[in-house]
């Protein structure tokens, strides 16, 4: 049965009109979206040619489909990017202006607010979630009463198992945001060290020292103490994970309802933990395994969907949260591989390499094909207007501001986009129009003596910058002084969208 009669029987009505490049078929596409976490630009070796590691499922799945070769993340850190990919909404708009959310923070998306789920589930899908969520939840504290800050310890979890009642449940994250289902780990690095599945947790938590948890390589950090599952192998996640959305794959690839599943990978954001099937497979130590394993769990996703026959009405798309990890600069000196490929910046900062990710879509039966290579400007914040577009759903009053459909952009390689906001870590803001991007100052993090020195450029001045990349990818020279009236003009374009 239907959970949704009359929406999929409009759905049915427009699904010719609307999708007139797709093969004739009365079954809307089903769509997964796959998000990994700082997956950086150099990492795919079909975007890099001098990568150290290999990605060929990523790969195959681009020659298949389509490959966007400018395409951003919403913004330079994890959280923003996930509220603007689910909302189709800038993120400091709201509350996420700056960071990302700290152990134990509370739902960011706003109540009422209409989200990717609720889009689709109006539609007549069935939707779920796999994965790191990192957009808060409401946690069962004891009495009903959050203990204070300090008591918290804040970026350091002291949080203790005593501290909650988990006979109650766990409201707020994807269930709260309009998924039907759930299973993942908020963060990993950060308590509770155990999956959550639905509103509850699938254990009976004791309390955790986080420091004890295995990590493989020494970067990043884990974030304290906190109840957890006992035994709990943070490199059992991924596989966890992986396996979880192929069964639902399986089991629901036969039901009459179309589904939605957002897959968001731990990997290969820290802590880095390549099982041992993946040590060694990368000529970038155990990050570059880390993204190995990455990489196949995407192949097991298409080829899920390939054995279960529905890939060819699938829509897939795989892209990243943000750039690189600041530590993978490293990289660089000891394996002489650069996670951002030929762009300047990491994790976090405005330049590109802080938010311009892979994008790998692929929709056969709606003209998502043919190995081609686009370069439209895009942004993830557009998936909203764009599922919009496939289902004749209407975007409510208020709702997805910041989003535009892309599938002009994905089928025939039109601009969609006349401007799009960058958004850095420290909440500072850039504005890109056409090739020029313009950048406020003091949305950049410091680059090492010994990074410039490998990649044979200057450091680049702590002021305002503006770039043209069609003359300068690489964004060495600085235009901002000889371009007065451009900036000016920019500046102002940027304060109009801000209000």
């Amino acid at each position: 049965m239907l959970k949704h009669v009359q929406a999929f029987l409009l759905v049915l009505g427009i699904f010719g009109s609307v999708l007139c490049h797709a093969k004739e078929t009365a079954i809307p596409p089903n769509i997964v979206v796959i998000l990994t976490d700082d997956l950086g630009y150099g990492d795919v070796s079909h975007l890099n040619p001098d990568s150290k590691i290999q990605t060929p499922h990523l790969d195959a799945l681009a020659a298949e489909g389509v490959t966007a070769l400018d395409a951003h993340s919403p913004c330079a850190v994890c959280s923003p990017s996930r509220y603007s990919m689910l909302t189709g909404r800038y993120a400091w708009r709201g509350v996420l202006k700056a960071g990302r959310l700290s152990p134990w923070a509370e739902p960011v998306i706003e109540p009422n607010r209409a989200t990717l789920a609720t889009l689709l589930d109006g539609a007549g899908y069935d939707t779920a979630f796999f994965g790191k969520w990192h957009l808060g939840f409401l946690w069962p504290w004891k009495d009903g009463v959050r203990p204070p800050k300090e008591e918290l310890g804040g970026e350091k979890s002291t949080a203790t198992n005593a501290m909650f009642d988990w006979s109650k449940p766990i409201l707020g994250g994807p269930v709260g945001a309009g998924f039907d289902y759930y299973f993942g780990v908020d963060v990993p690095n950060m308590p509770p060290y155990a999956y959550i599945e639905n509103d509850k947790l699938t254990c009976n938590p004791v309390d955790m020292n986080g420091h004890n948890l295995k990590v493989l390589l020494n970067a990043g950090y884990i974030h304290g103490s906190g109840p957890g599952q006992e035994g709990w192998n943070l490199e059992n996640i991924m596989p966890e994970l992986t396996r979880r959305v192929v069964d639902y794959i399986g089991n629901h690839a036969k039901k009459v309802d179309p589904f939605f599943v957002v897959f968001s990978t731990t990997s290969p954001h820290t802590p880095i933990v390549p099982t041992k099937e993946f040590q060694g497979k990368s000529g970038a130590g155990h990050y570059g395994d880390y993204v190995v394993q990455t990489d196949d769990a995407i192949g097991q996703v298409v080829a899920a969907l390939k054995k279960a026959g529905v890939f060819e009405n699938t829509l897939v798309i795989v892209s990243s949260d943000n750039g690189p990890e600041e530590f993978t600069r490293r990289l660089v000196e000891t394996n002489q591989h650069s996670p951002a490929g030929h762009l300047r910046g990491m994790k976090r900062d405005l330049l590109e390499g802080g938010h311009r990710v892979p994008l790998v879509a692929s929709w056969p039966d709606g003209g998502i094909a043919g190995g081609r290579r686009i370069d439209a400007t895009i942004s993830l914040t557009d998936l909203f207007a764009t599922f919009a577009a496939i289902t004749g759903s209407k975007i409510p009053k208020g709702d997805a501001e910041d989003s535009i459909n892309l599938l002009p952009a994905l089928r025939e390689n039109k601009a969609v986009r006349d401007t799009l906001v960058y958004h850095a870590a420290n909440g500072k803001l850039a504005l890109r129009e056409g090739d020029w991007v313009y950048l406020r100052r003091g949305g950049n993090l410091r680059e090492p003596d010994w990074y410039l020195r490998d990649r044979g450029v200057d450091a680049l001045p702590d002021t305002t910058l503006l770039f043209n990349l069609a003359d300068d990818p690489r964004q060495l020279k600085n235009l901002a002084e000889s371009n007065p009236e451009r900036l000016a003009a920019m500046e102002e374009k940027l304060k109009s969208i801000e209000r």
